[in-house]
């Protein structure tokens, strides 16, 4: 299954578990489980972006407003993304602070231990088949979909466990605390479910400041570019920044005194290549060479 193919079936199971969420939240007036269904229906939504972003990038016309390419479309989707869900997670945390101090919200818990086993079941699943299959893809917006899959499913097992023990302390000494329940579920829930677009969020806004490659993928340009140097007697200054799936590299080699015919200098060009594509298979490669120091 490819990644097209992966959103397409997460966008088609994500409507399905909105509308449930929505209509079972509404009907047992759980502002946990609305909440549920509310998560699902924005991703739904940020997934339709996340298919509309994937048919720009993987357009093979070259679109002469983007000389440098769309690569960047996927990050900011992905900053987008993480906002509006962390956006989201604050509102409801602070709307079910305000439903605890009026006194808690009365829904009924073994209603809402239905819902949360097959929410839980479904969102587990979809998790587990994405992960599996992004592990040959490594694509960036199936990382964010996963993450937001993954989400969903912590939240329904947190949403399970805590009505299951609701529905325990029902006709107990504790019975008063059971209209707590929602409410500080979907406290605790929204809260913690802030950190899990937080990673996405970081290493999509390093990549749209167009922030320095990690040191592990920038090692072996390293070492290819100190060998063309030692090789070449010349010393040298490279760039490198990934964005989305694509890695750009910039080496500039000031020569001493050798001159070089247009083959050696495709050649280097294909060394250099050679490497960026085992750290990304989109990659945009710029080797120059000059006896100025100025231009490196």
């Amino acid at each position: 299954m490819n990644e097209k193919r992966l959103l397409q079936l997460s966008v088609v199971v994500t409507l399905a578990f909105a509308l449930f969420g929505v209509g079972w939240g509404i009907l047992t007036s759980s502002g946990m489980i609305l909440f549920d269904g509310v998560y699902s229906l924005i991703s739904m939504g940020l997934s339709l972006l996340s298919l509309l972003v994937l048919q720009q990038i993987q357009q093979v016309d070259e679109d002469e407003r983007f000389p440098f390419g769309k690569a960047h479309f996927e990050p900011l989707l992905v900053v987008f993304k993480s906002l509006t869900l962390i956006g989201m997670c604050a509102f409801s945390a602070f709307e079910a602070m305000a439903d605890l101090m009026a006194g808690g919200r009365d829904v009924s818990p073994s209603s809402a231990m239905v819902y949360a086993l097959i929410s839980s079941l479904g969102c587990v699943a979809v998790t587990l088949v994405i992960e599996r299959r992004n592990r040959s893809l490594s694509s960036g917006l199936l990382k964010a979909e996963r993450n937001q899959w993954l989400g969903d499913s912590l939240l329904s097992i947190g949403v399970l466990v805590g009505f299951s023990v609701a529905f325990l302390l029902q006709g107990t000494s504790f019975g008063w605390m059971v209209p707590y329940a929602d409410p500080l579920m979907l406290v605790l829930a929204s809260s913690l479910f802030i950190l899990l677009p937080l990673n996405s969020l970081v290493t999509a806004f390093k990549e749209v400041l167009r922030v320095r490659v990690g040191d592990k993928q920038l090692a072996p340009l390293r070492r290819e570019a100190e060998a063309i140097a030692a090789e070449l007697d010349a010393q040298f200054k490279l760039r490198t920044v990934s964005v989305g799936r694509n890695v750009t590299v910039e080496l500039n080699l000031l020569m001493t005194h050798q001159s070089m015919t247009v083959k050696q200098m495709d050649d280097v060009r294909y060394r250099v290549a050679e490497v960026a594509s085992k750290i990304q298979p989109w990659y945009w490669v710029n080797v120059s060479f000059t006896h100025d120091p100025e231009w490196i």
